[in-house]
């Protein structure tokens, strides 16, 4: 068994198979995901696992070259807002329904357990050189 890093085998693997400018979506419970991206679900009860633990794991993981998360988030979700601003300092900020868009385009979800509004990024993967 692994000592570090992500224990999700269908995660780690789907993971291990991304390539650059490929998206990577973390997702709350709520977001509507359309049919073509693999779907990694994560979610066992509402807030577990929560948004921020997912997508930190994953930053650690990924090399990221843009981030895009919903306008939205500022007024209705300020915690996540501000914890995103934290971890993606040049995050994107898109309406909530060109988000929804962004999903058609997107090679893995990677869906989580928040239940709190517009806690949801796109990531767009880059290369470690």
């Amino acid at each position: 068994m692994r000592r570090r890093g992500i224990l999700h085998a269908e995660l780690s693997a789907a993971l291990a198979r991304l390539g650059h400018t490929d998206h990577v979506v973390v997702a709350d419970c709520g977001l509507p995901i359309p049919a073509g991206p693999q779907v990694v679900d994560l979610a066992f009860t509402f807030g577990v696992p929560g948004f921020l633990p997912v997508l930190d794991g994953l930053l650690a993981e990924l090399v990221v070259e843009d981030a895009v998360v919903a306008s939205e988030i500022d007024a209705d979700n300020p915690h996540c807002a501000a914890a995103l601003a934290q971890r993606l300092p040049e995050a994107r900020r898109v309406a909530h329904e060109e988000l929804k868009r962004l999903l058609g385009d997107a090679k893995l979800v990677v869906r989580t357990g928040e239940a709190s509004p517009y806690a949801n990024v796109v990531l767009r993967c880059g290369v470690p050189f």
